[in-house]
């Protein structure tokens, strides 16, 4: 199934989950099934640590950040402050989108000179931006599909003038490139469609601007 047949299935189903939504028919999510590890990190340390804010009601907030160059890849873990899970259904076990959101700019060079032309702004210099999100999708009985939220993942190539290119993107039902393990998710970026070397700047904000850096070690 192609980018745009995607996006229709995911657009049709959103659509679903609301119709039912005030039919009045309560649609509980398919329980999370943990995901496998997608690299050891052993105790390596995080490269971005971001200031502590003060916890959300209901969002999820980022903790820290683990990267690194594997195996033809570059591997992302992103560590929030409550389990997974929990961003993704409401209290009464329906599936729920905007409750976990992150981005992360990455300089993939660590030259200031390409990518993001944006002087004065912390990301600049930025060639990529990545960006976790999670649609939620309403059962499909023809697919014998129960109702869940997806995690999706999607990397876009930046130009100086700030727009944006999508170069890669996958989602939790791709338990290869996407894994949802406690309260982290991890994912795989091809090295083919990123072009990330040791020594990358990464830039984490949150919705409030406020940005947290590091670097990724050879």
């Amino acid at each position: 199934m192609g980018p745009l047949q995607k996006a229709g299935v995911y657009w049709l189903a959103g659509f679903a989950l609301f119709a039912v939504a005030f039919s009045g028919v309560e649609v509980e999510a398919a329980p999370l099934v943990e995901g496998r590890p997608l690299f050891y990190w052993g105790a390596r340390a995080a490269v971005v640590v971001v200031a502590r804010a003060e916890r959300h009601e209901t969002d999820a907030t980022v903790e820290e950040i683990h990267a690194a160059v594997d195996k033809g890849s570059f591997v992302l873990r992103f560590t929030f402050d409550r389990d997974v899970a929990d961003a993704l259904t409401l209290p009464d076990g329906r599936p729920v989108s905007g409750r976990l959101r992150s981005v992360l700019h990455v300089d993939a060079d660590n030259s200031r000179r390409t990518g993001l032309d944006s002087p004065g702004d912390p990301r600049r210099g930025a060639d990529y931006r990545i960006e976790i999100g999670v649609i939620a999708l309403g059962e499909d009985p023809d697919e014998k599909l129960e109702a869940r939220a997806l995690v999706t993942v999607v990397a876009a190539a930046l130009l100086p003038d700030g727009r944006r290119r999508a170069v890669w993107h996958a989602d939790s039902d791709d338990p290869v490139a996407v894994s949802i393990r406690g309260r982290a998710v991890e994912f795989r970026i091809p090295l083919s469609d990123v072009s990330v070397f040791p020594g990358a700047r990464l830039t984490f904000s949150d919705e409030r601007d406020r940005y947290s850096e590091g670097q990724l070690a050879p």
